[in-house]
Protein backbone atom coordinates (compact mmCIF):
# COMPACT_ATOMS: atom_id res chain seq x y z
CA UNK A 1 0.00 0.00 0.00
CA UNK A 2 1.30 3.05 -1.05
CA UNK A 3 1.98 6.44 1.71
CA UNK A 4 -0.81 8.84 1.80
CA UNK A 5 0.90 12.31 0.78
CA UNK A 6 1.83 14.58 3.26
CA UNK A 7 -0.97 17.19 4.54
CA UNK A 8 -0.69 20.73 3.21
CA UNK A 9 -0.89 21.95 6.71
CA UNK A 10 -0.64 22.03 10.63
CA UNK A 11 -3.10 22.53 13.35
CA UNK A 12 -2.34 23.20 16.90
CA UNK A 13 -5.63 24.23 18.84
CA UNK A 14 -5.38 25.32 22.58
CA UNK A 15 -8.54 26.45 25.19
CA UNK A 16 -7.02 28.48 27.31
CA UNK A 17 -8.02 32.31 29.09
CA UNK A 18 -7.30 35.00 27.32
CA UNK A 19 -4.69 36.50 28.34
CA UNK A 20 -2.11 33.27 27.92
CA UNK A 21 -3.62 32.63 24.78
CA UNK A 22 -2.32 36.20 23.78
CA UNK A 23 0.86 35.20 25.25
CA UNK A 24 0.92 31.66 23.35
CA UNK A 25 0.43 33.52 20.30
CA UNK A 26 3.45 36.08 20.61
CA UNK A 27 5.62 32.34 21.06
CA UNK A 28 4.50 31.18 17.48
CA UNK A 29 3.44 34.29 15.82
CA UNK A 30 6.85 34.10 13.62
CA UNK A 31 6.76 30.51 12.89
CA UNK A 32 3.07 29.86 11.89
CA UNK A 33 0.73 30.95 8.76
CA UNK A 34 -1.63 32.12 10.68
CA UNK A 35 -2.92 32.60 13.98
CA UNK A 36 -6.24 33.09 15.27
CA UNK A 37 -8.45 33.27 18.65
CA UNK A 38 -12.16 33.32 18.83
CA UNK A 39 -14.05 33.01 22.49
CA UNK A 40 -14.79 29.64 23.23
CA UNK A 41 -17.33 29.92 26.18
CA UNK A 42 -19.97 32.82 25.81
CA UNK A 43 -18.41 34.30 28.81
CA UNK A 44 -15.02 35.23 27.49
CA UNK A 45 -13.21 32.88 30.10
CA UNK A 46 -12.20 30.75 27.90
CA UNK A 47 -10.73 31.23 24.25
CA UNK A 48 -9.54 28.72 21.53
CA UNK A 49 -6.46 29.44 19.85
CA UNK A 50 -5.38 28.07 16.78
CA UNK A 51 -2.05 27.87 15.09
CA UNK A 52 -1.70 26.71 11.83
CA UNK A 53 2.09 25.64 10.78
CA UNK A 54 2.91 24.92 7.23
CA UNK A 55 4.73 21.88 8.32
CA UNK A 56 4.47 19.37 11.18
CA UNK A 57 5.82 21.66 13.97
CA UNK A 58 8.99 20.24 15.86
CA UNK A 59 9.30 19.12 18.79
CA UNK A 60 11.56 22.25 19.76
CA UNK A 61 8.75 24.31 19.09
CA UNK A 62 6.00 22.22 20.60
CA UNK A 63 8.39 22.12 23.96
CA UNK A 64 7.54 26.01 24.01
CA UNK A 65 4.54 25.55 25.27
CA UNK A 66 3.54 24.74 29.09
CA UNK A 67 4.50 21.22 30.16
CA UNK A 68 0.50 20.72 31.57
CA UNK A 69 -0.73 22.45 28.98
CA UNK A 70 -3.10 20.50 27.09
CA UNK A 71 -3.34 20.42 23.16
CA UNK A 72 -4.33 19.09 19.56
CA UNK A 73 -2.15 18.99 17.04
CA UNK A 74 -3.49 17.56 13.92
CA UNK A 75 -3.37 17.57 9.78
CA UNK A 76 -5.61 19.34 7.84
CA UNK A 77 -7.74 17.49 5.15
CA UNK A 78 -6.71 19.04 1.76
CA UNK A 79 -9.98 21.06 0.57
CA UNK A 80 -11.52 23.61 -1.84
CA UNK A 81 -12.01 25.89 0.91
CA UNK A 82 -12.12 28.50 -1.09
CA UNK A 83 -15.35 26.73 -3.43
CA UNK A 84 -16.95 25.68 -0.19
CA UNK A 85 -17.03 28.88 1.63
CA UNK A 86 -18.58 30.91 -1.59
CA UNK A 87 -21.61 28.31 -1.28
CA UNK A 88 -21.77 30.04 1.54
CA UNK A 89 -21.40 33.93 1.54
CA UNK A 90 -23.98 36.09 0.72
CA UNK A 91 -23.30 39.90 -0.35
CA UNK A 92 -22.91 42.24 2.55
CA UNK A 93 -24.42 45.32 2.30
CA UNK A 94 -23.02 47.95 4.71
CA UNK A 95 -24.00 51.49 4.23
CA UNK A 96 -23.28 52.54 1.00
CA UNK A 97 -20.72 49.08 0.69
CA UNK A 98 -21.95 46.47 -1.41
CA UNK A 99 -19.21 43.35 -1.24
CA UNK A 100 -19.81 39.83 -2.98
CA UNK A 101 -18.14 37.45 -4.84
CA UNK A 102 -17.63 36.47 -8.23
CA UNK A 103 -20.83 33.86 -8.19
CA UNK A 104 -23.15 37.08 -7.26
CA UNK A 105 -23.84 40.01 -9.06
CA UNK A 106 -22.64 44.10 -8.05
CA UNK A 107 -25.37 45.76 -6.35
CA UNK A 108 -27.26 48.10 -9.60
CA UNK A 109 -27.59 51.09 -7.67
CA UNK A 110 -25.18 54.03 -8.45
CA UNK A 111 -24.54 55.10 -5.51
CA UNK A 112 -23.71 51.68 -4.30
CA UNK A 113 -19.42 51.07 -3.55
CA UNK A 114 -19.40 47.90 -5.00
CA UNK A 115 -16.60 45.85 -4.10
CA UNK A 116 -15.65 42.18 -5.26
CA UNK A 117 -14.05 39.82 -3.00
CA UNK A 118 -14.39 36.24 -2.96
CA UNK A 119 -13.85 33.81 0.13
CA UNK A 120 -10.20 32.89 0.38
CA UNK A 121 -6.53 32.72 2.27
CA UNK A 122 -6.71 35.82 3.91
CA UNK A 123 -9.52 37.30 6.57
CA UNK A 124 -12.02 39.72 5.91
CA UNK A 125 -14.77 39.34 3.42
CA UNK A 126 -17.09 41.95 5.40
CA UNK A 127 -19.50 39.02 6.65
CA UNK A 128 -17.80 38.94 10.40
CA UNK A 129 -19.28 41.38 12.78
CA UNK A 130 -15.85 43.11 13.13
CA UNK A 131 -15.50 43.71 9.34
CA UNK A 132 -19.06 44.71 9.34
CA UNK A 133 -18.75 47.37 12.60
CA UNK A 134 -15.54 49.23 10.72
CA UNK A 135 -17.36 49.50 7.09
CA UNK A 136 -20.10 51.05 8.94
CA UNK A 137 -17.76 53.25 10.73
CA UNK A 138 -16.14 54.04 7.07
CA UNK A 139 -19.40 55.06 5.95
CA UNK A 140 -20.07 57.20 8.65
CA UNK A 141 -16.90 58.88 8.30
CA UNK A 142 -17.34 59.57 4.76
CA UNK A 143 -20.41 61.83 5.77
CA UNK A 144 -18.20 64.55 7.52
CA UNK A 145 -14.48 63.73 7.07
CA UNK A 146 -12.03 64.18 4.17
CA UNK A 147 -8.36 61.92 4.97
CA UNK A 148 -5.31 62.08 2.38
CA UNK A 149 -3.04 59.42 4.13
CA UNK A 150 -4.94 56.25 5.41
CA UNK A 151 -3.29 52.81 6.52
CA UNK A 152 -4.87 49.65 6.93
CA UNK A 153 -3.50 48.03 10.10
CA UNK A 154 -4.08 43.95 10.06
CA UNK A 155 -5.63 44.23 5.76
CA UNK A 156 -7.01 40.31 5.96
CA UNK A 157 -8.38 40.42 2.30
CA UNK A 158 -7.80 44.34 2.00
CA UNK A 159 -12.01 45.27 2.10
CA UNK A 160 -11.62 47.89 4.49
CA UNK A 161 -8.14 49.84 2.16
CA UNK A 162 -10.69 48.91 -0.94
CA UNK A 163 -13.33 50.41 1.13
CA UNK A 164 -11.41 53.77 1.59
CA UNK A 165 -10.46 53.91 -1.52
CA UNK A 166 -13.71 53.54 -3.07
CA UNK A 167 -15.08 56.07 -0.90
CA UNK A 168 -12.67 58.74 -0.32
CA UNK A 169 -10.39 57.84 -3.70
CA UNK A 170 -7.21 58.52 -2.16
CA UNK A 171 -4.17 56.09 -1.89
CA UNK A 172 -4.33 53.80 1.12
CA UNK A 173 -1.19 51.74 2.50
CA UNK A 174 -2.55 48.43 3.76
CA UNK A 175 -0.33 46.53 6.12
CA UNK A 176 -0.09 42.66 7.27
CA UNK A 177 1.73 40.03 9.02
CA UNK A 178 0.68 37.24 6.75
CA UNK A 179 2.55 37.69 3.46
CA UNK A 180 -0.65 35.65 2.26
CA UNK A 181 -2.63 38.15 3.11
CA UNK A 182 -0.53 40.79 0.94
CA UNK A 183 -1.02 38.70 -1.93
CA UNK A 184 -4.52 38.71 -1.93
CA UNK A 185 -4.75 42.20 -1.00
CA UNK A 186 -3.18 43.21 -3.94
CA UNK A 187 -4.65 40.57 -6.26
CA UNK A 188 -8.29 41.88 -4.93
CA UNK A 189 -7.31 45.64 -5.66
CA UNK A 190 -6.38 44.43 -9.22
CA UNK A 191 -9.71 42.65 -9.38
CA UNK A 192 -11.85 46.36 -7.76
CA UNK A 193 -9.93 48.44 -10.82
CA UNK A 194 -8.18 49.15 -7.25
CA UNK A 195 -4.24 49.08 -7.48
CA UNK A 196 -2.93 52.18 -8.69
CA UNK A 197 -4.57 53.42 -5.12
CA UNK A 198 -3.11 50.22 -3.33
CA UNK A 199 0.28 50.04 -1.43
CA UNK A 200 -0.06 46.40 0.05
CA UNK A 201 2.87 46.02 2.85
CA UNK A 202 4.22 43.33 4.47
CA UNK A 203 5.29 44.32 7.97
CA UNK A 204 4.72 43.26 11.84
CA UNK A 205 2.86 45.72 13.21
CA UNK A 206 4.10 49.01 12.01
CA UNK A 207 8.00 47.88 12.18
CA UNK A 208 7.83 48.72 8.51
CA UNK A 209 10.45 51.47 6.40
CA UNK A 210 7.56 51.99 4.24
CA UNK A 211 5.06 52.63 7.00
CA UNK A 212 7.26 54.77 8.89
CA UNK A 213 8.24 56.62 6.27
CA UNK A 214 4.38 57.24 5.38
CA UNK A 215 3.51 58.73 8.75
CA UNK A 216 1.31 60.20 10.62
CA UNK A 217 -1.72 58.95 8.85
CA UNK A 218 -4.85 60.69 9.63
CA UNK A 219 -6.95 57.58 9.67
CA UNK A 220 -5.93 54.22 10.77
CA UNK A 221 -8.23 51.46 10.77
CA UNK A 222 -7.03 48.25 12.77
CA UNK A 223 -9.17 45.31 12.99
CA UNK A 224 -7.20 43.00 14.38
CA UNK A 225 -7.72 41.30 17.99
CA UNK A 226 -7.84 43.06 21.78
CA UNK A 227 -4.98 41.64 22.93
CA UNK A 228 -2.81 42.78 19.94
CA UNK A 229 -4.58 46.12 20.24
CA UNK A 230 -3.47 47.09 24.08
CA UNK A 231 0.11 45.82 23.06
CA UNK A 232 0.35 48.01 20.07
CA UNK A 233 -1.08 51.17 21.16
CA UNK A 234 1.41 53.30 21.78
CA UNK A 235 2.72 52.65 18.25
CA UNK A 236 -0.47 53.08 16.59
CA UNK A 237 -1.31 56.20 18.92
CA UNK A 238 2.31 57.86 17.91
CA UNK A 239 1.15 56.90 13.88
CA UNK A 240 -1.83 59.23 13.47
CA UNK A 241 -2.26 62.39 13.27
CA UNK A 242 -3.03 65.07 15.43
CA UNK A 243 -6.41 65.70 13.71
CA UNK A 244 -6.24 61.98 12.76
CA UNK A 245 -8.78 59.43 13.42
CA UNK A 246 -8.43 55.94 14.63
CA UNK A 247 -10.58 52.89 13.85
CA UNK A 248 -10.36 49.75 16.34
CA UNK A 249 -12.41 46.38 15.80
CA UNK A 250 -11.72 42.79 16.18
CA UNK A 251 -12.48 42.91 19.80
CA UNK A 252 -15.44 41.72 22.01
CA UNK A 253 -17.89 44.13 24.41
CA UNK A 254 -16.37 42.87 27.38
CA UNK A 255 -12.79 43.68 26.20
CA UNK A 256 -14.03 47.30 25.24
CA UNK A 257 -12.48 48.87 28.44
CA UNK A 258 -9.72 46.80 28.15
CA UNK A 259 -8.57 48.27 25.01
CA UNK A 260 -9.87 51.95 25.49
CA UNK A 261 -8.03 52.07 28.85
CA UNK A 262 -4.70 51.44 26.48
CA UNK A 263 -5.64 54.16 24.04
CA UNK A 264 -6.88 56.58 26.84
CA UNK A 265 -3.35 56.45 28.34
CA UNK A 266 -2.07 57.46 24.88
CA UNK A 267 -4.53 60.83 24.84
CA UNK A 268 -7.34 59.07 22.69
CA UNK A 269 -10.91 58.93 23.18
CA UNK A 270 -13.89 57.60 22.57
CA UNK A 271 -16.39 59.39 20.11
CA UNK A 272 -18.67 56.70 18.67
CA UNK A 273 -19.16 52.85 19.13
CA UNK A 274 -20.79 50.13 16.93
CA UNK A 275 -22.03 46.89 18.55
CA UNK A 276 -22.76 44.46 16.84
CA UNK A 277 -23.27 40.73 18.47
CA UNK A 278 -21.00 40.31 20.55
CA UNK A 279 -18.57 42.57 18.84
CA UNK A 280 -17.16 46.04 19.32
CA UNK A 281 -16.21 48.62 16.75
CA UNK A 282 -14.78 52.38 18.36
CA UNK A 283 -13.91 55.39 16.36
CA UNK A 284 -11.60 57.07 18.85
CA UNK A 285 -9.65 60.83 18.27
CA UNK A 286 -7.75 62.71 20.59
CA UNK A 287 -9.28 65.86 22.36
CA UNK A 288 -8.43 68.41 19.43
CA UNK A 289 -9.42 65.82 17.22
CA UNK A 290 -13.11 65.82 16.11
Amino acid sequence: MSKPPDPAFWQLTLTLPFVQAGEIADIYEDHALTVSMEEAVSDGSLWRLDILFSEEPSATLLNQLPADLPFELAPLAQKDWVSESQKMLPPVDAGRFYIHGSHDSPHPANSRHNMLIDAGAAFGTGLHETTYGCLLALDNLRKYRNFKNPLDLGCGSGVLALAIAKAWKIPVIASDIDVAAVTVTRDNAAKNRLAPLMTAVHATGLNSRILNRQAPYDLIVANILAWPLVKMAPDIAGALSSNGILVLSGLLGSQEVMVRSAYRQQGLSLKRRYSIGNWATLILAGKSRR
